[in-house]
């Protein structure tokens, strides 16, 4: 029995400006013992006074400022961590490998404690409260809310991580694994000896009640309007999709009556080759030899004609072509663009010849010189080659055409994608390259690519010399 192999885990994506920003926020959690700490935070002097005057109000003001302080600090690192697990878009096949960015979530956290410990001598309990944050930010991207806002994200974080926090000052949870930092013990001894547990707990209850409220109320609204962001997303896909459709359609119409009207045009093209050829025979006769002279090179250009014709007719149809001639096509066709003051020729083989369509062919190189001159970012001088080589290779001579430029590259991840009809890194139809892969397939040619980012792309086809099957 053959076993079903897993699938492999890779790396599709990574937001590096979400990613900045998470390593941003964690690197602040470093200094924030140094700004906000016990003392300017008032937390002992009002526990000094609540001890000295016996007052349960100043107790409670010390247990606020402690959860203001805990909040305050453990904002970076917990917002930092969550924001490095989401800008990393980790897949397992084809679906998200969630579980990956919790690892990275919690390996943030936990390495993030270990270093304010080491660095500043604070110990940062890792208790109940941390880990229902914990738990919530590893929910809260399972949830994967991708339309919403960073800023939108780390409020409803904020606000999970006050609610909790509130835990730590409780008295009614003594032996569980919260409230163990100094500050927090030393509050709820206070709380003893006033006897104002009774109080305490009921502060810590209602904080921790109307932070929770508040962060679920916001938690749903965040659902609702990335659940009404995503439906409008599809809404304009599945606008432009019909749009694209509708243009498609046109364009076969047209297509259509082209194909029609090139078919109308063999049959006089075929009378003035016939009568072409009447005429040639009498002056032939009457030894006219300036006049065969014209009539033939008006037969050789009715012929080129027809050829064509029968080129757009027929798209299987391919005839030798030297190379010289299919840049010649290609080039003249863009000579009427922007980007062809930029395009520079190197063609080392052009008496070489290959079987092509002379329709089809240049305008699959045509596409490639458009495609490059897309892709070059705006304020960069642009450098678009087109190089023809011959290489011999065990199979035999190929000739290589190669498009290159100095634009921004194509990923990785969307090389084979490319190809595919309606697959656009712009607001295009995504049909230029589906065309040249078809092209090059009937020649039974093979396309390859190459890439580096932000510094180009080259796009090479690789033709049999002399044309045959590879």
């Amino acid at each position: 029995m053959t076993k079903t192999p897993f699938p492999p885990l890779r790396i599709k994506s990574v937001d590096a400006k979400e990613l900045a920003i998470g390593g941003g926020l964690v690197l602040l959690s470093f200094l924030m013992p140094l700004v906000f700490n016990v003392d300017n935070f008032l937390v002992l002097r009002s526990l000094s006074r609540a001890l000295f005057h016996g007052e349960k109000t100043d107790l409670m003001v010390a247990a606020i400022q402690l959860v203001a302080l805990n909040s305050v600090r453990g904002i970076p690192h917990y917002v930092g961590a969550y924001f490095i697990g989401e800008s990393i878009d980790i897949r397992w096949g084809e679906k998200s490998a969630w579980f990956i960015n919790s690892i990275i979530i919690i390996l943030t956290l936990q390495v993030t404690y270990w270093g304010i410990e080491e660095l500043h001598n604070i110990h940062y309990d890792f208790g109940l409260p941390a880990i229902l944050v914990c738990t919530f930010v590893l929910v809260f991207r399972r949830l994967d809310y991708q339309y919403i806002a960073l800023h939108k994200k780390s409020l409803l974080i904020v606000l999970f991580l006050a609610s909790f926090q509130f835990l730590d000052i409780m008295p009614a949870l003594r032996g569980m694994p919260v409230g163990r930092g100094e500050t927090s013990w030393d509050i709820k001894q206070a709380a003893d000896v006033l006897e104002g547990e009774t109080v305490l707990n009921a502060l810590a209850l209602v904080g921790a009640m109307l932070f929770l409220l508040f962060g679920l109320l916001i938690l749903f609204q965040l659902k609702d309007e990335n659940t009404l962001r995503e439906l409008s997303l599809l809404r304009e896909q599945n606008q432009a999709i019909r749009t694209q459709a509708q243009l498609n359609e046109m364009k076969n119409r047209t297509y259509q009556e082209v194909q029609y009207l090139v078919h109308d045009l063999k049959s006089p093209l075929t009378a003035v080759q016939t009568l072409v050829g009447v005429i040639k025979m009498e002056c032939e006769m009457e030894k006219r030899t300036k006049d065969v002279e014209y009539l033939t090179r008006i037969e050789g250009a009715v012929e080129q004609m027809s050829g064509m014709i029968s080129d757009i007719l027929y798209e299987d149809q391919h005839t030798l072509l030297s190379t010289q001639s299919l840049l010649g096509v290609a080039l003249s066709q863009s000579s009427v663009s922007d980007y062809a003051l930029y395009i520079r020729v190197d063609n080392q083989v052009p008496e070489a010849l290959v079987s092509a369509n002379r329709i089809l062919f240049p305008r699959a190189l045509v596409n490639l010189m458009q495609n490059s001159a897309q892709a070059i970012p705006e304020g960069r001088e642009p450098e678009i080659w087109l190089r023809v080589i011959r290489k011999e290779e065990p199979d035999g001579n190929k000739i290589i055409f190669t498009v290159s430029d100095n634009g921004k590259g194509i990923k990785e991840e969307t090389r084979r994608e490319i190809w595919d009809k309606g697959v656009s890194g712009r607001k295009s139809s995504g049909l230029g390259l589906a065309f040249v892969s078809s092209v090059v397939e009937k020649m039974d040619g093979e396309i390859r690519v190459d890439s580096t980012a932000e510094v180009g792309a080259a796009i090479s086809i690789v033709v049999l010399e002399g044309g045959g099957k590879r």
